[in-house]
């Protein structure tokens, strides 16, 4: 890139920086609603789980829906400190990655070290995540069409992290099925790859 393009590009984000500093949003609004989003997601998950009579299905708070829960509060944090131009930050992919990785060994290790059933059941949850991230995302991207990221694909990469978090944690009210096998394929599988099929078309979402 040459340094007449590279002075375009700066002067740009510092505009976009400068509207959205003076606009209705900022990165403590934005942290608020996303923040919003992951305690919606727990009273989604209780609310439905009290229509339906599944009032005991909720395991407790430790540890995995813990997990769920910081995962969801520091992707929140992360992505609206990147839905800003002025920030890029490489190290908040990482931080959220940790914790996806964090779940990702707690159920592996409860996979290996706890009794499986013959009988792996898989049931609707991976529809119930799929469904609630996309209401979740629709819902949330008004404010999203306010920001410019000057890494979009690690934007959306928080994004996705934010969005299936605050699913899971709606789902551990909602699944009574505690086996490791299930949890393993319904619930950690389907969000790898609910998170790798998205990643491209909200990637180019966040593009400006």
């Amino acid at each position: 890139m040459s340094n007449s393009e590279s002075d375009k590009t700066k002067q740009l984000i510092q505009t976009l920086s400068s509207d959205l500093e003076k606009g209705s949003l900022n990165i403590y609004t934005l942290f608020l609603s996303c923040l919003g989003l992951v305690i919606f997601g727990i009273l989604l998950g209780w609310s439905v789980s009290n229509l339906v009579g599944k009032s005991s299905a909720f395991p407790g708070w430790w540890p995995e829906p813990t997990l769920l829960l910081i995962w969801g509060i520091v992707s929140a944090y992360l992505f609206c400190r990147l839905a800003f131009p002025e920030e890029r930050s490489a190290w908040a992919f990482w931080a959220a990655g940790a914790f996806l990785f964090v779940w990702s060994v707690f159920i592996l290790s409860r996979f290996f070290t706890e009794e499986v059933p013959d009988h792996v059941h898989v049931g609707l949850c991976s529809v119930i995540i799929a469904t609630i991230s996309i209401l979740f995302g629709a819902g949330t991207w008004f404010l999203l069409k306010n920001t410019a990221s000057s890494r979009p694909g690690l934007s959306g990469f928080l994004f996705l992290n934010l969005l299936l978090a605050s699913s899971n944690l709606c789902l551990k009210f909602i699944c009574s099925v505690q086996d490791p096998s299930h949890i393993l394929i319904s619930h950690l599988a389907f969000t790898l790859v609910w998170i790798g099929v998205l990643y491209i078309p909200i990637r180019k979402k966040f593009s400006w």
